[in-house]
């Protein structure tokens, strides 16, 4: 694909992170519901989740060349769905360290965002089973073909 192709990027960096968590199911903008949760020993299985984000326009890096030579940037918020909070925040601190610095192509690195959260979802009756802790990180995105307009794959 001419042009900008984020897809590929976003895939690479899904099979990074596959790669990096062989344990743990990875889905991709997308999080379970309670019948769809698997199960070990009565308590949820932990997973990643990841949700991308489009192409966003720097306006500080931009070209003379004109707007498809400009820099853009794109990425993701990463999240970890566990049964404790102390196993979430585990996980997202584990995730962090081996993503922060990542290169999808040799020159671009994962550069982490400004926040990580930790939320709680509890059952009917109020009791917590579930923890979700996410953060968040950006990547530059160019175009290798200026003269080549976007196309769908």
């Amino acid at each position: 694909m001419a042009g900008f192709d984020l897809v590929s990027i976003q895939d690479t960096i899904t099979a990074h992170v596959q790669s990096e968590f062989p344990t743990y199911t990875v889905y991709e903008d997308y999080i379970l519901n309670e019948q769809e949760l698997q199960r070990v020993d009565n308590r949820v299985k932990p997973y990643i989740v990841i949700s991308w984000y489009g192409l966003n326009h720097l306006f500080s890096a931009g070209s003379v060349a004109g707007v498809r030579q400009d820099q853009y940037s794109s990425g993701f918020d990463i999240g970890v769905i566990a049964p404790t909070p102390k196993q979430c925040r585990h996980a997202i601190n584990i995730i962090i360290d081996r993503l922060i610095g990542y290169s999808y192509d040799g020159v671009a690195r994962l550069i982490p965002g400004t926040s990580t959260s930790a939320f709680v979802a509890a059952e009917n009756n109020g009791v917590p089973h579930l923890y979700m802790a996410m953060s968040e990180f950006t990547f530059p995105v160019n175009t290798t073909d200026p003269g080549s307009y976007m196309s769908a794959p």
